[in-house]
């Protein structure tokens, strides 16, 4: 949100300037701050302290911001919403991008713990043969139709280390967060209010997206009973976020995926069965997933294809088995750079506390 600034009269300023009719302007070419939407009537100082909270981390996104030096605010109370872990997974190379999630998720109130991320980038040919790792056969990109890269082959390793840590420590449900996602109001509050309902209810779930793309616009997903604001996932891409289950982990990695991988979030579709390609999901089984996602969504990228500031990991370094064959293209005219319009969230710069509608999808865009 943009405005003129104006000093501690601007208010009678503008009320002098309408009753004598001069023509006002607004200047929108500078970024001159943040302002909270004024509540509703009938919210109260919960509402307006998440509504603050709001700003802060949508400020957050493009600025750095550093508590006020003639202001003490006491630190918010750090939890992890009832999960064992909030795992936050981070390239050690973007300093900018774990700086802004930490500040974010101690604005939030959310206890997170740093995952550092495998960085495609530096693997090469040696290292991923120790490891086994072969590309799905007949796997293309659907948009540039090229094969799998070292950017979405550390996206996966750095999934698939966070699902075996679940299992080796025995962590009955974890949430996961990748470092490039912007929070919805009330983020906190509203995901809480999901996971006590699937402990009311419950709920058999494996995977729950917080954040996500869908795929299958053409038909309504079916919403969970008992729990508010949840449906039963459909062909989905995107990892930003997701709460995982213990017998949810041992089952991804059961499916033993390194030695025939693609991108990590087209196999999570076939790991619940809802993959449009046969092929793929052949290799797979069993494909039994019990995935489930929040609606409306509440998370979402902070930056789209095409944008200021839009730096993609996964798709800018090398094809899997050829460390020189680069896959930078040019993102600027592609297709999915005019779909990203339609999948941005409703409520993208709301701050009053309210629950958007579902956003509208399109298709796949990167990790």
């Amino acid at each position: 949100m943009t405005f003129a600034p104006v000093d501690h009269s601007g208010g009678w300023l503008c009320a002098a300037v309408i009753l004598k009719g001069v023509q006002m302007y607004v200047c929108n070419r500078e970024n001159y701050g943040f302002l909270p939407v004024p509540l509703k009537a009938q919210q109260n100082v919960e509402d307006e302290s998440e509504s603050f909270i709001h700003t802060i981390t949508e400020a957050l996104i493009d600025h750095d911001i550093e508590p006020s030096e003639y202001l003490y605010s006491p630190p918010s109370p750090q939890s992890r919403m009832g999960f064992d872990e909030i795992f936050l997974i981070n390239l050690k190379r973007r300093l900018d991008r774990s700086s802004r999630m930490l500040k974010t998720m101690a604005a939030l109130g959310l206890h997170s713990t740093l995952i550092d991320a495998v960085d495609g980038k530096a693997l090469n040919t040696s290292q991923l043969q120790r490891l086994g790792i072969e590309m799905l056969p007949g796997y293309k990109d659907p948009y540039s139709g090229r094969v799998l890269t070292r950017g979405e082959i550390g996206c996966f390793l750095s999934h698939h280390s966070i699902w075996t840590q679940v299992v080796e420590r025995d962590l009955q449900k974890v949430l996961v967060l990748e470092d490039d996602v912007r929070f919805e109001p009330r983020f906190k509050r509203r995901l809480q209010a999901i996971m006590d309902d699937t402990d009311n209810t419950q709920l058999d779930w494996d995977l729950i997206y917080v954040g996500r793309k869908r795929m299958q616009v053409q038909q309504p997903e079916r919403s969970v009973e008992g729990v508010n604001n949840l449906v039963e996932a459909d062909y989905s891409y995107w990892t930003l976020g997701y709460a995982l289950s213990h017998r949810g982990a041992r089952k991804l990695l059961a499916a033993q995926p390194l030695p025939k991988m693609l991108p990590v979030d087209e196999f999570l579709p076939i790991m619940f069965n809802k993959h449009p390609n046969v092929e793929y999901m052949s290799h797979f089984g069993p494909r039994d997933l019990k995935a489930f996602s929040v609606e409306p969504l509440l998370i979402y990228p902070t930056h789209y294809t095409g944008e200021p500031g839009y730096i993609s990991d996964t798709e800018t370094s090398t094809i899997w088995d050829d460390d020189a064959v680069a896959t930078d293209w040019d993102r600027q005219h592609a297709r999915k750079t005019a779909q990203q319009g339609r999948i941005r969230p409703v409520a993208q710069n709301s701050v009053t506390g309210d629950s958007p509608p579902p956003a509208a999808r399109a298709s796949r865009d990167e990790l």
